[in-house]
């Protein structure tokens, strides 16, 4: 059970702010700055807690899952996927997307909720110590949104103040000028905040540290900064030596829903807080979905399969993302324990009253039995004779054609990161799961990526550390590796091998120079469709059309 709950606080009509944290008791309001209610320690609270309420309109929701890890060399389109444009980059990629139209909605009234936050500070009405806390937890939400709005679409609008009635114009910033904005405000969270593992969802010093690493490493990759490595490798290995993480020996028992709140999991330095009361998981975007939804998306249908019917334990299949041949094959599941830590191959028969012989082609199946046996590997000749009569084989040759493309998307060796057994019916579509957005190894891969020019040794020592925490018993030597293997391709290779599913591919692919070329090798949905200039989203038509200057805030380069 969660010790605490997100509530929704408050809402702030005249700057489309919306907020659900677990800080305070419900609080509804409307209206300007102006209002009393914000000159007293209560509504300078609430609308700090406001500003957080984007982080869970972003993790652990279907779109952004969609924009961060569709449309790279991870994973394909599934089944039911609803948003092929993201995922293959076809010709009805434009400013007509919906997804794209409404999170750009989301991030902005995300970053005017900062904005108004920090027009509003320091406040008299709440201690010095208390100003300089909520301005520094406020200034790190707000780079990390505008890290999420450049990256995503470019050179577009910087805000910096608050946003008041309507606005007719719109004036392109550059990316140069959002990162000097992003340094300059999570500078000041460092300066500002207790340097100590987030417990309850909020920003700390380790949060914003964490986040600047992740976002000095992107810069650096992006211009070859050579100081940028330098900070992103420093800033992570303050972190790894702070000694307020670990790395779990069981890459399993990382993803258990006994260790899923990310304030008391040894890994996550920041996580988007969710609870197990419905009630309290928002509803301020009905369409993107109440509390994690991640569970959701990376499930095969197995209901309707020998044996098998839905249930709370297997989840409910979306059916929108199926893993990539190019990723079952980056583990060696001999000697890494992260294949069957990530993905799930093996299935038993769940259908009530099962009995021997009541499964036609199966008669030896009974309940409890083998169900499925998903191999990413062609099944041998002896694989197949066991199974005869006993259980279904997916095979690699079952699911893929040669060049990779799937021959089914509905039955898939399936992402189980993210699985929720606790939720209360098969059919419950949110889950108490914490989203987690920046893990402890994640930091080991930024310190070995920001010295691998200048350091290769020190670089593979951080390399093999995470590799060997995260060895089958016993193989630990076979996961090192020597400086003659580090090379940005590897770096890559061993990102998605940790962090598959969590929401940075496509941007970890943007940043090095690699999506087109990743996706045209490994991806065969998307490689005959991705060309350079989607390494930005096209802008909604609706901000294009909204606009008196068209002549001046056009449509990105590529998009019709």
């Amino acid at each position: 059970m969660k010790t605490k709950i997100l509530a929704l606080l408050m809402t702030v009509s005249a700057f489309g702010l919306t907020s659900c944290e677990d800080y305070l008791k419900e609080a509804n309001k409307s209206g300007l700055t102006e209002d009393p209610f914000f000159k007293t320690d209560l509504g300078i609270t609430s609308i700090v807690n406001a500003s957080y309420s984007g982080t869970r309109l972003w993790y652990g929701k279907e779109h952004p899952f969609g924009f961060t890890e569709s449309g790279t060399d991870l994973f394909l389109r599934g089944g039911d996927n609803k948003a092929n444009q993201i995922s293959d980059y076809t010709v009805d990629l434009n400013g007509a997307q919906t997804n794209l139209k409404d999170y750009w909605g989301h991030l902005y009234k995300s970053l005017n909720a900062c904005n108004t936050a920090l027009s509003l500070l320091p406040s008299p009405a709440i201690s010095d110590a208390l100003n300089k806390q909520y301005e520094g937890e406020v200034k790190a939400l707000r780079a990390l949104y505008l890290s999420i709005i450049t990256e995503t679409w470019g050179d577009v609008v910087l805000s910096t103040t608050p946003t008041i009635g309507v606005v007719t114009t719109a004036k392109r910033s550059s990316v140069d000028d959002f990162y000097k904005v992003i340094f300059s405000d999570l500078d000041v969270a460092i300066a500002n905040l207790a340097a100590k593992k987030s417990t309850d969802g909020r920003i700390t010093q380790d949060v914003a540290k964490a986040l600047k690493a992740r976002l000095c490493l992107t810069r650096a990759s992006e211009t070859k900064n050579v100081a940028l490595y330098a900070e992103a490798a420093k800033l992570a290995k303050d972190l790894i030596s702070s000694g307020r993480y670990a790395l779990f020996a069981d890459y399993s028992a990382l993803w258990a829903m006994a260790n899923s709140e990310g304030g008391s999991n040894s890994e996550v330095v920041y996580y988007v807080n969710y609870t197990n009361d419905d009630t309290m998981n928002g509803d301020y975007d009905a369409a993107a979905g109440k509390g994690n939804n991640g569970h959701l998306y990376y499930i095969m249908v197995y209901d309707k399969q020998p044996g098998m019917e839905r249930s709370v334990a297997y989840g409910r299949p979306y059916q929108r993302f199926l893993p990539s041949v190019h990723l079952l094959d980056l583990f060696n599941e001999s000697v890494d324990q992260r294949y069957r830590g990530s993905f799930q191959t093996v299935w038993f028969a769940n259908m009530a009253g099962l009995k021997a012989g009541s499964v036609t082609g199966y008669p030896q199946m009974a309940l409890g039995d083998t169900s499925m046996v998903f191999l990413k590997t062609a099944a041998t000749a002896s694989q197949t004779a066991r199974a005869a009569g006993r259980y279904k084989i997916f095979d690699r040759n079952a699911m893929y054609r040669a060049d990779g493309s799937p021959l089914l998307r509905s039955q898939f060796i399936q992402l189980k990161k993210f699985m929720d057994p606790t939720r209360l019916t098969a059919n419950q579509e949110w889950s108490s799961r914490d989203a987690f957005v920046i893990r402890i190894a994640e930091l080991y891969l930024i310190a070995a990526e920001g010295l691998m020019a200048t350091n290769p040794t020190e670089a593979v020592q951080f390399i093999n550390t995470l590799r060997t925490k995260r060895a089958i018993a016993g193989r630990e030597e076979q996961m090192k590796i020597t400086a003659a293997d580090l090379n940005i391709d590897f770096i890559l290779d061993e990102r998605a091998r940790e962090l598959a599913g969590e929401q940075i591919r496509w941007y970890d692919l943007k940043r090095t120079g690699k999506l087109v070329e990743y996706v045209q090798k490994y991806n065969p949905d998307a490689k005959g469709n991705v060309k350079d200039f989607h390494l930005v989203r096209p802008i909604p038509q609706v901000q294009l059309d909204a606009v008196t200057n068209k002549d001046e805030f056009k449509q990105n380069p590529g998009y019709n």
